[in-house]
């Protein structure tokens, strides 16, 4: 397989005045989602990112059911699905490492929703979406959004190199820690205060995740830990938990959990170095991460791994700024934990770039130079439909997160009933979640007869 480059396409040296053009800020899982989804339905588009595409790093995703529908309409799941397998049930170990539950809630929801839910390498899912892009002369690598300005008939944006690039609105794509979103704080520090506040200071954090991805038993090495593919090991300790899964070649996707002492509110969440992850690592390590090996196994194994705070919260007030800028995915909301204790966060991100794009395929429809009135009404459709479901998200995270922490009496009360709870009374609400999410409304249904 020949490798993939990301730094010698050329670019047009300006977009077309006359089409309505969407700059997105952001090539990580939201960003080249939406780009995807803008290039079915042939808007044009072009994607600025500060760093390189699809970087090696960064934990695993877990991709639910809803999602794979979308990826089928975008038509990326078949080369996804080639690189993985079909999560099957979920195995919880106590303190001890006594297995108390033995669940097969994941078959039980694919049998239902006719889909899997799976997990992918982050790098791979990023090269996917963006292999599948068609014209790569629009997804621009070392080209990060400093500054911009907004007329009636369109936005301009300066990259770190000087560039200057015209469209018609600009997507904040660009994660948890937007420069776009701290952007138009800055616009309003002086007026609006409180908006100030909200944009800057919308996400706290009370746990951090040690991750990684490991080499585990394949091959003529017998040697290092293994796990059956379809499995996931939940380990439960006190203000402690940890998650294991099997990946594609032998490899094992983890996280280990810990509660901060203190909570910390962005922009002053902590950031991590790998010193951090190995002083981690130094005082949990010996926990017990699955049968037979513990976190520190893993770390010592690992192909790639460190250690994040987990942010959580969705951004209050308005996700747009009355005119041609509007935010998406993790500048948005942030699910504690990312994509893994309740798998929700790269979902939610997938989630937010379609009711978007559905918007903006209703916005243009006829017209390629709406008015700024009628981009601000198409905002706040897409934040109408997405708010609530970023609403939902956090609370089932947060819970989530506590209750594998075992955050309080009650909580461990609750642990203690769950292989009680019948496993259909678990799966519907799995489905309860998974079937209001949306899907591209201007692509064919891949569920219609």
């Amino acid at each position: 397989m020949s490798k993939m480059s990301y730094s010698t396409v050329s670019y047009p040296l300006m977009e077309d005045p006359e089409r309505f053009t969407v700059i997105i800020a952001g090539a990580g899982i939201a960003g080249l989602a939406l780009a995807n989804m803008l290039e079915k339905a042939k808007i044009d588009f072009i994607v600025l990112e500060k760093r390189e595409i699809a970087p090696k790093i960064g934990a695993s995703i877990c991709v639910q059911c809803h999602t794979v529908k979308i990826f089928e309409q975008l038509g990326i799941w078949r080369t996804m699905y080639a690189s993985t397998f079909p999560l099957i049930g979920r195995r919880h170990f106590d303190e001890q490492g006594r297995l108390f539950d033995d669940s097969p809630i994941f078959k039980s929801v694919m049998e239902k929703t006719k889909r899997p839910i799976v997990f992918l390498d982050r790098h791979f899912c990023l090269k996917t979406l963006y292999s599948n892009i068609k014209d790569k002369s629009k997804v621009r690598a070392n080209a990060g959004v400093v500054s911009f300005t907004e007329d009636e008939s369109g936005i301009t944006v300066t990259t770190d190199s000087g560039q200057s690039i015209r469209g018609s609105i600009l997507v904040a794509a660009d994660g948890v820690h937007s420069t776009v979103r701290k952007l138009l704080a800055d616009s309003v520090f002086k007026e609006d205060f409180d908006r100030y506040r909200d944009l800057v200071a919308g996400f706290t954090s009370s746990y951090r995740t040690v991750f990684g991805t490991s080499s585990g038993h394949s091959g003529n090495d017998i040697s290092g830990p293994s796990l059956p593919n379809g499995i996931v090991h939940h380990v439960y300790y006190r203000n402690v938990s940890g998650i294991t899964t099997a990946g594609a070649q032998g490899q094992i996707f983890w996280f280990l959990f810990i509660q901060e002492k203190i909570m910390s509110r962005s922009p002053n969440c902590p950031r991590y170095t790998d010193t951090d992850a190995s002083a981690t690592i130094e005082m949990y390590g010996d926990l017990i991460a699955s049968p037979g090996y513990t976190f520190r196994d893993l770390w010592e194994r690992r192909i790639k791994g460190g250690m994040v705070p987990m942010e959580e919260g969705v951004i209050q007030g308005p996700w747009n700024n009355g005119g041609r800028v509007v935010l998406v995915g993790d500048a948005t909301s942030k699910t504690e934990q990312m994509t893994v204790n309740a798998g929700l966060g790269g979902n939610l991100a997938i989630e937010g770039a379609c009711n978007l794009a559905n918007e903006l395929v209703l916005l243009v429809q006829g017209n390629q130079k709406p008015t700024t009135q009628d981009i601000v009404s198409a905002f706040q459709k897409y934040e109408h439909t997405q708010r609530p479901r970023a609403e939902l998200s956090f609370k089932v995270s947060n819970y989530t997160t506590r209750y594998e922490s075992m955050d309080s009496l009650w909580l461990r009360f609750v642990r203690w009933l769950s292989p009680w709870i019948p496993l259909w009374y678990k799966t519907r609400g799995i489905l309860n979640y998974m079937e209001p999410a949306p899907i591209l409304n201007y692509l064919p249904d891949p569920d219609a007869h």
